[in-house]
């Protein structure tokens, strides 16, 4: 998906403020993306706690020492993914991974290829309330942009409405509806892509 040359502004002045040596912003950094980074990297640690959290602290140390490499091309939370994905290919190789974690590793090429095309998809038949794993679950959600993970668990785990949603975010009605669209969908692609590479049902 092509972005907008000023799509990630917000991104690039936390870059340059810690680069100039502003604590408060590299908390700011810290506070954003250590959840979902978190997210990101337990599954595909093999769900286990301790080697996703030396993986995310790894990766938050190499970004801080890499910072201005960071061009604005994408958002933190994907430049931040991938230097975990890196990280996570080094623990890959120290043990015998699961089949979860080596599902979701040989899968990113196609997760990305769903994200980027999740626009013009067509919307697939929604799995989000079928009786499937959590763990399947909870690893289709790491997979998924901030914004959509959010949008989904306030919808279908907190059990919010779209107009209060609406009303939490500032955002127009109209403009919660079309995120939820698109967050359905993704997740409805993805989570069939684990499904059948686990042998689950398509």
């Amino acid at each position: 998906m092509v972005q907008r040359p000023d799509l990630h502004t917000d991104d690039l002045e936390i870059r340059d403020r810690i680069l100039h040596g502003d604590r408060a912003a590299a908390e700011l950094l810290f506070e954003r993306h250590v959840e979902t980074l978190y997210e990101f990297v337990y599954f595909r640690a093999g769900s286990d706690v301790a080697s996703a959290e030396d993986v995310v602290q790894d990766t938050l140390l190499v970004a801080i020492d890499r910072l201005a490499d960071f061009d604005g091309r994408s958002s933190l939370h994907t430049w931040l993914c991938g230097i975990a994905k890196n990280k996570l290919r080094q623990l890959r190789r120290k043990r015998r991974p699961v089949p979860l974690d080596d599902l979701l590793v040989e899968s990113d090429g196609e997760i990305e290829a769903i994200l980027s095309r999740v626009e013009r998809e067509p919307l697939p038949e929604a799995v989000l309330e079928a009786k499937e794993t959590e763990e399947l679950v909870g690893a289709t959600l790491s997979s998924l942009p901030p914004g959509y993970r959010a949008a989904l668990v306030a919808k279908y785990v907190d059990g919010r409405s779209v107009p209060d949603m609406a009303s939490e975010s500032g955002k127009a009605v109209k403009a919660v509806e079309s995120t939820l669209f698109r967050a359905r969908r993704a997740f409805g692609r993805i989570f069939t892509l684990l499904a059948k590479g686990q042998g689950g049902p398509t």
